[in-house]
């Protein structure tokens, strides 16, 4: 029974803590999530761009061994 009592007092203190959130609008969870993912595609990009060279670079110097 002890553990039913734990959830329960689980529950209710995850509803009163998010009752103090600050939920963003629409128009500026867009925008975030527009950043986000411009930025998201950039970094793979580089680090697809980094990983093409570094692998280039690995194959020309096995080979020249």
């Amino acid at each position: 029974m002890k553990i039913f009592d734990k959830i329960k007092e689980f529950i209710i203190g995850v509803r009163f803590e998010m009752k103090k959130v600050n939920w963003p609008s629409w128009d500026k969870l867009k925008s975030s999530t527009s950043v986000v993912l411009i930025f998201s595609a950039v970094i793979a990009t580089y680090i697809a761009l980094v990983d093409f060279g570094i692998g280039t670079l690995v194959k020309k110097l096995i080979e020249w061994l």
